[in-house]
């Protein structure tokens, strides 16, 4: 086996401590192994990230489901805007996209505006993970209008990062139900896995096309071994101070989506 790939792998072991740990950013990482790594091309690592970060959040699920520490009532409101928005995304939003255009002399693909997408988001995340989100902890879901309506924008934010760039949104997730619907920290990071797993599972059932074209040894290797650190993440979650280590992964996350953007970047010039 190639030695990229073997780094490939190990990254997967990341991917599932940081969803294991915090409920989010996994989905960060694993567009860009897949892009950069494996070589798939961004349109079709999208449905990779989406196969991988769906099992790997449903699986982390389990348990807190078990425990009932996943209030499906509350996240209901948060969830179906979150599900809408995946599907028209995938279907219309993503495909409307075309595979490449003119600006001048210069020339854009579809796939240049997926990373330079992902780069942002990655960039998103980060400033929202080193800012340290403070819990509100008198907050509580009392169905309200004006709360309504903010997880139903929140959600329908998410479910469109979902599908344009195959991220999770946990950075978004986890703030928005601790602050929106007041539901504790731990609580809220395993209710984040749940919506992740359903939203990423939807929006590839919802370009199930793109089934054809995947190296399904790479995907179920990779996603076997994002369980594995799951595992470990989950196990670590009680003994490690989550807002510390968010803070840390966001400075990483910084480092990673600059690289992104400026090697995209570059891609323009160099054409």
């Amino acid at each position: 086996m190639e030695l990229i790939f073997i780094a490939g792998f190990t990254l997967a072991v990341v991917v599932g401590l940081s969803m294991g740990l915090m409920g989010s950013g996994g989905s960060i990482l694993t567009l860009p192994i897949f892009v950069y790594i494996f070589h798939i091309e961004p349109q079709y690592a999208l449905d990779y990230s989406l196969f991988s970060i769906g099992i790997l959040a449903l699986v982390g699920s389990i348990y807190p489901l078990k425990k009932k520490e996943i209030d499906l009532k509350t996240t209901t409101i948060f969830l179906l805007p979150s599900l809408i928005s995946v599907y028209f995304t995938k279907r219309y939003l993503l495909v409307s996209i075309p595979e490449s255009f003119n600006i001048g002399s210069m020339e854009i693909s579809r796939n240049h505006i997926i990373m330079l997408l992902f780069a942002i988001v990655i960039l998103i995340s980060a400033t929202a993970m080193v800012r340290r989100q403070k819990q509100v902890q008198n907050a509580t879901f009392k169905g309200r209008p004006a709360q309504i309506f903010n997880v139903i924008l929140v959600g329908s934010l998410v479910g469109i990062m979902t599908g344009l760039v195959g991220a999770g949104g946990g950075f978004i997730i986890v703030p928005a139900l601790v602050l929106l619907l007041g539901i504790p920290l731990k609580q809220a990071i395993a209710t984040s896995l749940f919506i992740i797993g359903l939203n990423a599972s939807f929006g590839l059932i919802a370009n199930y096309h793109f089934l054809q074209y995947m190296n399904w040894f790479i995907l179920v290797t990779f996603t076997l071994i994002t369980l594995i650190g799951l595992q470990i993440g989950s196990k670590w979650k009680d003994k490690l101070d989550a807002v510390k280590l968010k803070g840390i992964f966001g400075y990483f996350l910084i480092s990673i989506g600059t690289l992104i953007f400026a090697f995209e970047l570059m891609q323009f010039v160099n054409h």
